[in-house]
């Protein structure tokens, strides 16, 4: 009896066994891969992503290879990847969905050197990407791929990585980050050269400059923030360049057609070049100016007394003066654009409509601060 129970122990060990080389079997040969169907890239080829992830004996097993990229990570030998995501289809099939690093930049030397935020080469070629900034001004090394972008200097590789950082968060795209020989930096988006001057309150100057192009639609010229601090301080755009408004297309800088003095209606002085560019002065925000049909600051529209107000002030928001200036703190105050200390603003008036029509012809609407739809 004794002898009965050692056979069939031996004997559930045996198949034991057997049923487990069957399993090691099914696991090393069934399981192989061999169909990747790639999802999700756009700058690399779903073959180059096939064989950087299945590349040797261990990772062209399937059940091996999704247990490796467990939780969406990226194997080492796929650095241009933020994330995957691994499904399997079937002990030989596995679909892969990727997301690809964002390119931050790029140098334009002997070919175009595209990194990352985190300042690592992701490319080496003559493809030129859509939104994505070109940096000038820039000495670098050799590049090497997939490694830290080579710059002559640390300190200048940390201010553009804060720049590319910054712009991405305010949803900004440049077309040129460029340094001069003093290090000053410019930015160039759409139509408008952003003058930031050094690497001081970047993140003060790309912030307001955010808001400050909201009112530059359709503009051209020269934005000068060098001084800026987010304090305040004026902000002057010099108008240039060949882009033309449908306003500036339809407005006379002599004033035929009954639209003297566009820039600075109802103020009876010419603000403007003649050829219609606006330049920047040296006049602080705030100062004092003469209010319509000359009449002293806090007289109303109607000839009211000094200090009357008839209406609850608006809500305040951003205009360009006549002299090219960007005042942060103006409001309507009985039918007047005004700054926060009550004296009106040379080239801002109200429409029929009650919207705000500023030096730069940008329409804004009191209630909200927002350029009117």
């Amino acid at each position: 009896m004794e002898r009965i129970r050692k056979k069939r122990r031996r004997m559930i060990r045996l198949l034991t066994l057997a049923a487990l080389v069957v399993a090691v079997f099914a696991a090393v040969f069934l399981f192989r891969v061999k169909t990747v169907v790639v999802s999700g890239n756009t700058r690399h080829t779903g073959q180059e992503i096939a064989s950087d992830l299945s590349y040797d004996f261990l990772t062209q097993n399937s059940l091996y290879l999704m247990w490796k990229c467990r939780g969406g990570r990226v194997p080492e030998s796929m650095p241009y990847l933020s994330s995957l995501e691994l499904t399997l289809e079937s002990p030989s099939k596995i679909s892969v969905t990727v997301v690809e690093k964002d390119l931050a930049g790029y140098l334009d030397k002997d070919q175009n050197i595209y990194f990352d935020k985190d300042g690592i080469v992701l490319e080496i070629s003559d493809e030129i990407y859509d939104d994505v900034p070109v940096v000038t001004g820039v000495s670098i090394g050799e590049a090497v791929l997939y490694q830290k972008l080579p710059t002559d200097s640390s300190a200048q590789l940390r201010t553009i990585l804060s720049i590319v950082k910054l712009l991405k968060y305010q949803d900004l795209t440049a077309k040129e980050i460029r340094f001069s020989d003093n290090m000053d930096i410019t930015l160039t988006v759409d139509n408008v050269e952003a003058e930031l001057g050094q690497d001081e309150y970047l993140e003060e100057k790309i912030a307001n400059l955010r808001a400050i192009l909201d009112s530059l639609v359709q503009k051209a010229g020269t934005l000068h923030m060098e001084n800026f601090t987010g304090k305040n301080e004026p902000v002057t755009f010099a108008e240039g360049g060949e882009l033309v408004t449908e306003a500036e297309s339809e407005t006379s800088p002599e004033g035929e057609d009954g639209s003297a003095d566009t820039a600075g209606e109802g103020t009876g002085e010419d603000t403007g070049d003649t050829d219609g560019t606006l330049t920047g002065t040296d006049a602080l925000l705030g100062e004092d100016t003469d209010s319509p049909e000359g009449m002293p600051a806090g007289d109303t529209a109607e000839g009211g007394d000094s200090g009357t107000v008839d209406s609850t002030p608006s809500t305040t928001f951003m205009v360009f003066n006549s002299s090219g200036q960007l005042v942060y703190d103006a409001q309507v105050v009985n039918g007047v654009v005004v700054n926060s200390s009550g004296t009106p603003i040379d080239g801002c008036t109200v429409n029929e409509d009650g919207n705000v029509v500023d030096a730069y012809w940008n329409v804004i609407d009191p209630a909200t601060g927002q350029l009117a739809q």
